[in-house]
């Protein structure tokens, strides 16, 4: 199903205390291995997805994501696929990119949804942190969290996107 998704995306300093954040919230964890596919760029980034979350069944995906005019916005397919198919797919790894780990805590304040993840392999980006919200139109507004310390917005730095994040070779500042 084709859908537009519309993010903003901001990097976290990470100096703060996880186990502070969580007291205060009502949360849900994720383990998520994400692994690129080999493909042409023209036909969109592919990736699967293998999504843990404690007391459930692990879910497998398969993603396609499409530019867009704007950066804040893609194109984006998404099946659900079995375990299967999954294992199958990560034979087609794309061999100048790196499977990406990341712990995610899905989190509510002031009424939005929040997806903070915490990357941890491969190890050149470990203490990579990047705050996401999905919008409903592009001109939604946002109220950030006061309490983490947001670096800086970078929702139009492709540096940043996972996809450039997996790759290889990629310099991504921390």
């Amino acid at each position: 199903m084709e859908k537009l998704e519309i993010e903003r995306r901001f990097l976290v300093r990470k100096s703060f205390s996880e186990k502070d954040l969580l007291k205060s919230l009502k949360y849900r964890i994720l383990h998520i291995t994400q692994t690129y596919l080999r493909g042409k760029k023209k036909k969109g980034t592919r990736r699967i997805r293998l999504t843990q979350e404690i007391d459930k069944r692990s879910r497998y995906s398969l993603t396609i994501k499409l530019p867009t005019d704007n950066l804040i916005a893609k194109l984006e397919n998404e099946w659900r696929i079995s375990k299967k198919k999954y294992l199958k797919f990560l034979k087609k790894s794309d061999p100048k990119r790196e499977t990406i780990l990341k712990k995610r805590i899905v989190f509510i304040w002031k009424n939005q949804e929040f997806e903070l993840d915490f990357f941890t392999a491969p190890k050149r980006i470990a203490s990579l942190v990047i705050l996401e919200i999905e919008l409903k139109s592009r001109n939604q507004k946002v109220q950030l969290p006061n309490f983490l310390p947001i670096r800086k917005e970078i929702t139009n730095n492709p540096r940043y996107s996972n996809s450039n994040v997996a790759r290889k070779k990629s310099r991504v500042r921390l």
